[in-house]
């Protein structure tokens, strides 16, 4: 049972509501993908094709989001270390030490964005962490920590091999935007300000061509084209090592003040 499912019953309803409603800002469902994306991506393969993976994680969040959150203490942060353990798990990765989610406020990031750092530590202690003054590294605008807790790791094995499954057929993809939906073209569709764009925003935060979709190996990605003001998927931005990413079905991507639904069909 993933986060999303946890939050629908009795307790959670109360984080749910938290993010709900306010557009552009940053849900559980969000920030939960966000951190399975960055598993996925900082995992590495050690000996016997066993895959590490982090398991110290710190979550900026802009300010207006990092308010709402600390409302509700450590709920949020226990559900983020127990959907981290389920990822693990079904992904076989191993973690070396207790799973810790810290939530940092930091006040360069609009709202709805967040940024993630993690780390491996086999000497973390599993007890909740108090508030304490953020690390130099955070910089000059990130607050005090939300508290966390920490939750025992768990090791999944290694699966028996599987015959491979058939090719599943291709999905139609597109956007969803200002109550229209766009199609996607079979193999890239540009997104931008400028006319000549293949689905055209205008919006004046947004770059003449700001953003690509394309597809390759019949999964669907977002590359940030040097635009002015960056590009985000889930509250993620598109930059450097990260200069693309996997797109799931119903990402939000974010370019400007202008707000886009993934969708796949």
């Amino acid at each position: 049972m993933g986060l999303l499912d946890n939050l629908e019953r009795g307790i959670e309803k109360a984080v749910r509501g938290a993010f709900s409603g306010r557009g552009g800002s940053l849900g559980p469902v969000e920030i939960a993908t966000a951190v399975r994306r960055h598993m996925d991506r900082e995992s590495k393969t050690v000996a016997e094709g066993h895959s590490l993976a982090p398991n110290l994680y710190k979550i900026r969040l802009a300010e207006e989001d990092f308010a709402e959150a600390k409302k509700y203490g450590v709920t949020l942060a226990e559900e983020l270390c127990e959907e981290i353990l389920r990822h693990a798990e079904s992904q076989g990765y191993t973690l070396l030490g207790p799973v810790k989610a810290t939530f940092v406020k930091n006040t360069e990031l609009k709202r709805g964005q967040l940024s993630i750092e993690s780390r491996t530590d086999k000497d973390a202690q599993s007890s909740p962490v108090a508030p304490q003054p953020s690390s130099p590294a955070a910089g000059p605008s990130a607050g005090a920590p939300l508290p966390a807790t920490m939750a025992q790791p768990k090791v999944a094995p290694r699966p028996a091999p599987a015959p491979a499954p058939a090719p599943a057929p291709e999905r139609a993809a597109s956007l969803e935007y200002e109550e229209r939906t766009y199609p996607l073209r079979p193999d890239s569709t540009v997104i931008g300000r400028s006319t000549s764009a293949d689905v055209t925003v205008p919006d004046t935060g947004v770059s003449r061509k700001h953003v690509e979709l394309f597809r390759a190996g019949g999964s669907w990605y977002a590359r940030d084209l040097g635009s002015t003001n960056g590009s985000y998927v889930d509250g993620e931005q598109l930059t450097g090592d990260h200069s693309k990413v996997q797109l799931a079905d119903g990402a939000l991507i974010s370019l400007g003040n202008a707000r886009l639904r993934f969708r796949l069909s």
